[in-house]
Formats: structure tokens, sequence, C-alpha cells
């Protein structure tokens, strides 16, 4: 299997900050985890822009095995579909997903 990346660019709407990371925290990173069996999501922050107009804030990156990322994508879809992912209202539409896989291998510094 191969090792992927889901990308997801994310911002709160303002004013809902404290329930957008709750309900991301705590909600959705878990359904996502143990409900579509990947191996580990981890969020980030953005402290500092260098290029490009993203406005986007928070970042979540999501850790896939799958030869197949349209199929992933599907059963993500379903999986939505059947209730098991849990949809909030505290999100800003102009959101960003991507799926990524490494194209050689990690680069590590020399000892």
């Amino acid at each position: 299997m191969t090792q992927c990346k889901l990308i997801a660019l994310t911002s709160p709407i303002a004013g809902r900050e404290q329930d957008y990371h709750e309900w991301y925290n705590n909600v959705h990173l878990p359904e996502l985890v143990n409900g579509l069996g990947l191996q580990g999501a981890q969020r980030y922050e953005l402290v500092a822009k260098m290029i490009g107009a993203d406005t986007n804030q928070f970042l979540a990156i999501y850790d896939v095995e799958t030869d197949d990322p349209d199929g992933f994508m599907g059963r993500m879809g379903a999986f939505a579909q059947s209730g098991g992912m849990t949809v909030s209202d505290t999100t800003e539409p102009a959101g960003y997903s991507a799926f990524f896989r490494a194209i050689g291998d990690r680069l590590e510094p020399s000892a």
C-alpha cells in the first residue's frame, strides 16, 4: 500500500472558533481516523505566511494507506452519507482538500 497524505486547509466562521476547534479535535479527527482506518491525523495552525493568497488558518494532515485515492475518497463520501461523519456549521466554505503521495524518499539530515 502507498502511504498518502490527505491535506485539508480550513478556517472557522468568525465568532465560532471554540466550537470549530472542539468539533475538529474531538469529533471530526476521531471519526475519520477510527471510522476510515487512517494511520493518524494531526492539526496545525498557521504561524507565518511565506507566499500565496490562501486565507485558511488551519491545516489537518491525515495519514492514509491506499493504492486507490479515488476509491478512498468514494469510501469517505459513503461514510459521510451513512452518518459516520458529523458535519459542522462552524467551518468557512472556502476550504481546500487534496490527496498527495510521496514521489521520493524522505530526506533527513546527514549524521
